[in-house]
């Protein structure tokens, strides 16, 4: 019993002994894996996870630094390959252009968390396991994303068509809008940027109906605020003691409906309106007229018509009033009619002193009756024409055109150096007459040419030739006073006369000819040929003009001319 009780006792003491061991033995393994762990975490914290892959580029056991770069370099390329789409429940597809999406990958955002010293278990798991695939971060200039998705649309979506709404007569007609299809552009945005390299080929995205510009309610609403009480009932439009009715179809005639800012409005034109408003008026209405000075009998002389005041309608001010109650019930307006001044009046007339004859020509007429049409047509453009101070007279401006539908007939002209004819012949005496008298006045020389060959008709140098459409006569009243053409033909002559107040001291002198050229015969090629003899020779002649006011030189010209040799002709 003393020895199994001293075997007892020493028994439990061991037993003891080792329980009070045990915890230290535990604190000391945990302590260990406490190292273990830590030192771990040391060890794992500059490194990428084993087997992690972006977009199947591995980056395992990379630093970060390292896999940003990898992730850059190996995906770049993949990233600006064109994108094919689809659009869900549509036959719509395409391809988005990478470069127009200003897409970029980011490698650093892309690791960002993966590696760096982390005490957490999932962390530690991940190394330890490996196996790990990460989400591409991409960059897209969101709005250039979204202009891409417009261009799909414009490419390959149904266009919507706007509603409609026009007047037929009085009637109102109106079209329904339809609806396009398309890709839904904000959706389509989100979708690409989350799945641009993640997602299977193509990439669905949602459709979406596209609403037109215009739209049914916008139809409706105008219909009812605008087009329809328009044409409700006519518009009186009262003109001094006048009434003048514009029917609903008068009204419906002047609407037309535009889009304005995104609004669809009904427009009305002014203009219109006040000319229906004019017409009906009829002689309550007459514009002012300005006071003439004519001549009507070449025995008598210019005499003044007097100018008229008008009694006329303010358009802008009667056209806003039509509009302002044109959609309202009020359905009469007054028209703003106002006496307005004619632009020249008789006092104007007057001031002008056209009251005597400052220069005149008479040249006499060929045996041609065809050449004396065209001078009786041209005479009768150019009579009457004033010349205000400072203007100048042109010939062409006055005859022209010169076609058969305006009256001219074909006679005899000098083309290309032979004796031919064209339409307006003849003309050119009336250049010459008109030429002279502006000449003798002391008007301003602008632009003259006198005939190739010499033509005793006509004062020797001191005379015009004209020729649609390059050459022109032109001269500019350079006095104080108006100037009034006449011309007309009488008695074998054609005759010029410049009306105004003598103004001007003008000398005119023309050398005796010198120069002389004798004709030869020349071959006429063209096929309307027709021979003729040889006639005058050639000379030079020199012309002078001074022309003085009280004294004091105004101008003083000088001028030589050829004319050339009438040479016979063969045709050949």
């Amino acid at each position: 019993m003393t020895w199994n009780d001293e075997w007892t006792v020493e028994d439990d003491g061991a037993v003891d002994e080792r329980r009070r061991l045990w915890p230290w033995i535990v604190a000391g393994v945990g302590a260990v894996l406490v190292v273990v762990y830590v030192l771990a975490a040391f060890w794992f914290a500059g490194r990428i996870p084993p087997n992690t892959t972006v977009a199947g580029v591995d980056i395992g056991g990379m630093s970060e630094s390292d896999a940003a770069a990898t992730i850059e370099s190996e995906l770049d390329d993949v990233i600006r390959q064109p994108v094919p789409v689809t659009v869900v429940g549509t036959d719509i597809s395409g391809v988005v252009d990478a470069a127009g999406t200003g897409v970029e990958i980011d490698g650093s955002a892309t690791v960002d968390g993966i590696t760096g010293l982390s005490f957490s278990p999932v962390n530690m798991w991940r190394h330890l396991s490996g196996s790990a695939e990460l989400t591409p971060v991409l960059t897209f200039d969101d709005g250039a994303l979204a202009s891409a998705i417009d261009d799909l649309n414009e490419q390959l979506g149904t266009e919507p068509t706007d509603a409609g709404i026009s007047f037929a007569g009085s009637t109102i007609q109106t079209e329904p809008q339809m609806n396009g299809t398309g890709i839904d552009v904000d959706s389509a945005v989100a979708v690409l940027s989350d799945g641009w390299l993640s997602q299977s080929r193509p990439i669905e995205l949602e459709a979406v109906d596209l609403e037109p510009e215009v739209t049914d309610e916008d139809v409706e609403r105008v219909r009812a605020e605008q087009a329809e009480p328009l044409v409700a009932a006519p518009l009186t439009v009262t003109v001094g003691e006048r009434e003048v009715v514009l029917e609903p179809v008068d009204l419906a005639a002047a609407a037309s409906f535009e889009t304005v800012d995104g609004e669809l409005t009904m427009k009305l034109d002014r203009d219109d309106l006040v000319d229906r408003v004019s017409d009906g008026a009829g002689d309550d209405l007459n514009a002012p007229k300005d006071a003439q000075i004519i001549i009507e009998d070449h025995a008598v002389g210019p005499v003044i018509k007097p100018s008229e005041k008008g009694m006329v309608i303010d358009r802008e001010a009667t056209g806003q009033a039509i509009v302002d109650v044109a959609t309202t019930e009020t359905r009469t307006v007054a028209a703003v009619v106002s006496e307005e001044e004619p632009e020249f009046t008789t006092a104007d007339a007057e001031a002008l002193g056209i009251n005597e004859v400052v220069s005149e020509i008479s040249t006499p007429l060929t045996n041609d009756s065809v050449r004396t049409e065209n001078l009786i047509l041209g005479t009768s453009r150019t009579n009457n024409v004033l010349i205000r101070p400072g203007e100048t007279f042109s010939l062409l401006e006055h005859i022209s055109p010169i076609t058969a539908e305006n009256g001219y007939v074909s006679s005899g002209v000098v083309m290309d150096g032979f004796n031919s004819t064209a339409l307006g012949g003849g003309l050119s005496q009336l250049s010459t007459n008109t030429f002279n008298i502006g000449y003798r006045a002391g008007m301003e020389d602008v632009a003259h040419q006198p005939h190739s060959k010499y033509f005793d008709r006509y004062p020797m140098g001191v005379e015009a030739t004209v020729w649609v459409p390059d050459v022109d006569m032109k001269w500019r009243n350079t006095s104080p006073y108006g100037a009034l053409v006449e011309t007309w033909v009488e008695g074998g002559q054609v005759r010029s006369r410049l009306w105004s107040t003598q103004y001007f001291d003008v000398n005119i002198t023309v050398s005796e000819p010198y120069n002389f050229r004798q004709p030869r015969t020349e071959v006429n090629t063209s096929p309307t040929c027709e021979p003729y003899p040889a006639g005058g020779p050639g000379f030079t002649v020199d012309v002078r003009r001074t022309v003085k006011r009280e004294g004091e030189m105004i101008f003083d010209n000088s001028y030589s001319w050829t004319y050339q040799p009438v040479h016979a002709a063969v045709c050949g």
